[in-house]
């Protein structure tokens, strides 16, 4: 039914900084497959050990890709800018499977947090424009940004879900998830909702870190924190916290 890989072929080949894209693409790869497989959907499992360049790591994986029986193919990677405190967000790129690519997009914002980017048309990509099959290329947050990065580290099986869940329904199939989840995890779109003295607790923590240089203080300006969502200030939070831990 479908084709799924991490993208690039080892450990550091992919884009670095406060997380290894390979590494983290690998995991989400994996997790996926184990949802979409407990629900009995089959999937195939691409991933490239033997590579030595980029060119020969896009030819294996649009080959293998290419081999197998499926309906869809998908990759999966990890978004790269400079270092930021800014969260960045998720976007999943398409050569001509819009709808679908704003979905799962979308998907992983709604349960997650993280800023939705967007479908965006990306028809020079080797692997869209060569799997013969319908893809989509999810991007699934920044390894630059702290908050993206807090945010994933967090959320990693909600995001997993979401990912699965969009690929399912892609298919013509549903997830069976009430074994592997609890009653929260199980709410689609759950938003984090803070009471007020959590709020500004946070909204201090976050004035706290500019002060000391933990943040960049001409990003985090008073009117940015006053108007940070309750997901954005928990992320920061818990960023200045990991930051700050001995």
């Amino acid at each position: 039914m479908i084709t799924i890989s991490p993208g690039h072929w080892a450990v550091g080949t992919g884009a670095r900084d406060l997380i290894d894209e390979v590494t983290e693409a690998r995991k989400v790869v994996k997790r996926v497959i184990e949802i979409l497989r407990s629900s009995g959907i089959t999937v195939n499992h691409v991933e490239d050990n033997t590579s030595k360049n980029q060119q020969q790591n896009l030819n294996y994986l649009v080959t293998q890709h290419n081999k197998t029986n499926r309906k869809l193919d998908v990759s999966v990677h990890f978004n790269s800018a400079t270092r930021t405190d800014k969260g960045l967000g998720v976007e999943v790129l398409y050569y001509d499977q819009k709808e679908l690519a704003a979905k799962v997009s979308k998907a992983i914002s709604d349960v997650s947090g993280l800023i939705n980017r967007g479908a965006k048309e990306r028809k020079e990509l080797a692997f869209l424009r060569n799997t013969n099959k319908p893809s989509i290329l999810i991007e699934v947050c920044f390894v630059n940004s702290t908050v993206d990065v807090a945010i994933y580290k967090r959320d990693f099986e909600k995001i997993c879900q979401a990912i699965a869940k969009c690929l399912a329904e892609y298919v013509g199939k549903s997830l069976n998830l009430h074994s592997k989840t609890s009653t929260a995890e199980e709410k689609k779109g759950e938003k984090i909702v803070l009471t007020d003295t959590a709020r500004n607790e946070a909204r201090e923590l976050i004035r706290k870190a500019c002060k000391q240089g933990v943040f960049n203080a001409q990003y985090h300006t008073e009117e940015k924190i006053k108007n940070y969502t309750d997901s954005e200030l928990v992320s920061y939070a818990i960023v200045y916290l990991n930051r700050t831990a001995k």
